[in-house]
């Protein structure tokens, strides 16, 4: 059985991936939920249940995401309860301190809402991106790996490579000939 799941873990892999060839924000969003929904059914099969419930609640996450640029509500209103959830979340379903890693991993995640810094976005990029190749890891998700230690990768590989002087918006105005 443990094939199986690893196959279903594989498809949410290409999903997630697929998610990033879509034209728009819509389409992305909605692969991106697709990719998650079956990440929850990875971890699920696998007994990870923190991941599981990470996985699934980052539909909900993705989605009111999308509702507050729509609807311009305020970041922190709309990341509070977020918080708040996954909190909830790390205490209904910690066993051991490797659970709390995707809890830790969603947390972090949700620092790019926030901030408009390249290099503090890669860099909770890459802390996300650890903790979740830990827990991978320990719970035996063999495209987990490959999807964790892949990004985790590119990340830093963009974080080492370095911004032109007068930094990303002087490098652009100068290709745009401004």
């Amino acid at each position: 059985m443990n094939v199986l799941y690893q196959m279903i873990g594989f498809g949410a892999l290409i999903t997630m991936g697929l998610s990033y060839w879509q034209k728009d924000k819509r389409m992305i969003l909605l692969w991106q939920v697709v990719a998650n929904l079956i990440f929850a059914i990875h971890y699920a099969l696998l007994h990870a249940l923190s991941g599981a419930v990470c996985s699934f609640f980052q539909i909900i996450v993705l989605m009111l995401f999308l509702l507050q640029e729509r609807f311009r509500w305020n970041k922190v209103a709309t990341a509070m309860p977020i918080a708040a959830v996954f909190l909830l979340i790390a205490v209904l379903t910690y066993e051991t301190p490797v659970t709390l890693l995707p809890i830790l991993a969603s947390l972090v995640a949700l620092l790019p809402f926030f901030q408009s810094n390249k290099r503090v976005i890669q860099g909770a990029g890459i802390v996300s991106g650890l903790s979740w190749l830990v827990y991978v890891i320990a719970v035996r998700s063999y495209s987990g790996m490959v999807t964790e230690s892949v990004l985790t990768l590119i990340t830093a590989a963009s974080l080492m490579k370095k911004e032109p002087k007068g930094g990303a918006e002087q490098e652009y105005a100068r290709i745009k000939g401004r």
